[in-house]
């Protein structure tokens, strides 16, 4: 049995933002329903206690993830400038980024009033389609429902696609088909 190396010290840089970083590569190479606090530690090399410090539990782990991926996809589609393209760059992320955008699309929307940063990223993603796609509606009411049916129609595609379901050969096809369909909606 081989001992593990002793650590020549406790102290760790910025602790939270190795941690996020491991977590966000272990949630790409293998799934969120996988990640455990102790394999984090392991790759950044400290306790899993001492990520205790920075995140309450697992799951707050995980919405941290998730959060810096909304900020990314957020980034991406403020350089959008028309539907087609908005469709185009949030397809084109929830592909490149499979196990994240499974991760990023399980957090309960009821529960995040309870998580304001990770409310105010999904936010973000929100302001740009309502501006892409509901800047002319002026009833509130009207512009949650334009926004709605873009994302069901973006969240229902990509899962189909993924799936092998959706009978599309291409994610080029993909992003033409359902920047057709959001155009319709």
């Amino acid at each position: 049995m081989t001992a593990k190396p002793r650590r020549a010290t406790y102290r760790h840089g910025n602790l939270r933002a190795e941690a996020l970083k491991a977590a966000t590569r272990l949630v790409a190479e293998q799934g969120h329903e996988r990640l455990s606090l102790r394999e984090v530690a392991e790759k950044v090399g400290v306790a899993h206690r001492s990520l205790y410090n920075h995140f309450v539990h697992r799951e707050a782990l995980l919405d941290a993830v998730a959060t810096e991926a909304y900020l990314r996809l957020a980034e991406s589609v403020a350089r959008a400038k028309t539907p087609e393209e908005y469709t185009a760059r949030y397809v084109r992320f929830a592909l490149a980024n499979r196990a994240l955008y499974a991760l990023m699309t399980s957090r309960p929307h009821a529960t995040m009033k309870h998580n304001p940063p990770l409310q105010a990223a999904v936010h973000k993603v929100i302001t740009e389609a309502m501006r892409i796609f509901a800047g002319d509606i002026e009833s509130s009411i009207e512009r949650r429902r334009a926004v709605m049916k873009v994302y069901i129609t973006l969240y229902g595609g990509i899962s189909l696609f993924s799936a092998g379901v959706l009978d599309q050969p291409s994610e080029k096809a993909l992003i033409a088909e359902l920047a057709a369909m959001i155009a319709k909606a």
